[in-house]
């Protein structure tokens, strides 16, 4: 796989978890992550998940919180590192909660990707909020 097919490979992976996130559809999203107990995500409060039950369980309480929820990633770059691809950017939650209070949060992520089983996912996902006036 030439550079371009596999960076192209990876934002298919960014499109497809930012619309499960936005349809707020479980499967779509645990299908992005890697089903190990090594996998990694720490949330923009600076919470840790490991493995990817426990990942499903936070997911899965987001959303229970959320009457609506829109993500949008507003910039990325990929950098190819042998099997696996670096990935940086920013991204905006918008969401509802079913108290009815907006919240918006923009986050700074950093992820490492990589194709397991024929299919690209997230093995470890690391975000932190940026201040409103960032």
């Amino acid at each position: 796989m030439n550079n371009d097919e596999f960076l192209l490979a990876t934002a298919d992976l960014d499109q497809r978890f930012t619309g499960g996130m936005s349809r707020m559809d479980i499967e779509q999203v645990m299908s992005c992550f890697w089903n190990s107990p090594d996998l990694i995500l720490v949330v923009y409060d600076g919470t840790v998940f490991h493995g990817f039950d426990n990942v499903r369980k936070a997911v899965e309480e987001m959303f229970a919180q959320c009457e609506t929820l829109s993500l949008v990633i507003d910039e990325v770059s990929h950098i190819r590192q042998g099997e696996s691809v670096l990935a940086v950017g920013t991204a905006t939650y918008e969401m509802k909660t079913t108290e009815g209070m907006s919240q918006k949060i923009t986050e700074r992520w950093t992820d490492i990707r990589r194709k397991v089983d024929g299919r690209w996912v997230y093995v470890m996902d690391h975000a932190h909020a940026l201040a409103p006036d960032q």
